[in-house]
């Protein structure tokens, strides 16, 4: 259980309200602080009668209802027991404050004798979800009802409670709250390039090269110098990978050979038919 949950306001006013009437019920959706309304309810309502404080809870959060009694009241005379324990007290036996959580009340069988104690006790208060038992309903008056949008803020709550998301995003950028070496950093990373000799320079680079990867080199150049440095190692990285992959398409080449031709045959036709004739041939 959170006390600090009892500082909104609507929550504030629903405790109010109880203790001003004397008891009462409050209906209310999961998340909402149901819990720590009753206990504090209960607990200023037995403080303001100067009465003993009964409390009926599940067992496994005894120890965090008695941590908070002893938050809100120090001083507080109060009993914590489980919806088990109610047929086994005495009847009658219950005076003063009975503030009683409605999930006890899933067992039918406890629940004439939480009756039997409501009707003993001289305040009731009742902290149930819409889908719990309503035997102490008719007892627990007047009945109040808390629902999640109620603790939402509104327009004409003070904005400093719960800063809007433009109060938040200005109150982070203030520069006297971010070092003044992340600032210089920051500065120097959005600031865009001054020279263009350099940037033509890489330009007339890139031309030469003619590796511009399916971009313009003016466009390409600007990316580099105002890309995150990270980003570069990336795409130098893939560029080196396509690179590869493309050589890889090739066949390696194989050794140089020189041309080989075949003249015999015709080199032997060639001196046949310019052999000089000797005399008497013809």
């Amino acid at each position: 259980m959170d006390s600090s949950v009892l500082k909104h306001p609507r929550i504030a006013q629903i405790v109010d309200s109880l203790v001003d009437a004397g008891g009462g019920r409050v209906t209310y959706d999961v998340g909402c602080g149901g819990r720590e309304m009753l206990i504090a309810a209960g607990t200023r309502l037995a403080a303001v009668t100067d009465a003993p404080l009964t409390i009926v809870e599940s067992r496994v959060l005894h120890s965090e209802v008695r941590s908070l009694v002893r938050e809100l009241q120090p001083d507080a005379r109060f009993t914590v027991i489980s919806a088990d324990e109610a047929p086994l007290q005495p009847a009658g036996s219950v005076t003063g404050v009975l503030a009683v959580h409605a999930d006890v009340l899933r067992d039918e069988d406890v629940r004439p004798a939480l009756l039997d104690m409501a009707e003993s006790a001289d305040h009731l208060v009742v902290a149930r979800h819409d889908y719990s038992d309503t035997t102490l309903d008719s007892l627990a008056t007047p009945g109040l009802v808390l629902r999640t949008h109620d603790l939402m803020p509104t327009a004409n709550q003070n904005r400093e409670l719960r800063p809007g998301v433009a109060e938040r995003r200005k109150a982070d950028s203030r520069p006297d709250i971010i070092p003044p070496g992340l600032l210089a950093l920051v500065a120097a990373r959005r600031t865009p390039p001054t020279s263009d000799e350099r940037k033509q320079q890489v330009i007339r680079q890139l031309n030469q090269t003619g590796e511009q990867d399916r971009l313009e080199a003016e466009e390409f150049v600007d990316e580099v110098l105002n890309a995150d440095p990270a980003d570069v190692r990336r795409r130098i990285k893939q560029l080196e990978e396509q690179t590869d992959q493309r050589m890889a398409n090739y066949p390696a080449p194989g050794p140089r050979r020189p041309p080989s031709y075949d003249h015999g045959a015709e080199q032997a036709a060639t001196h046949q038919q310019h052999r000089p004739q000797g005399p008497g041939r013809t």
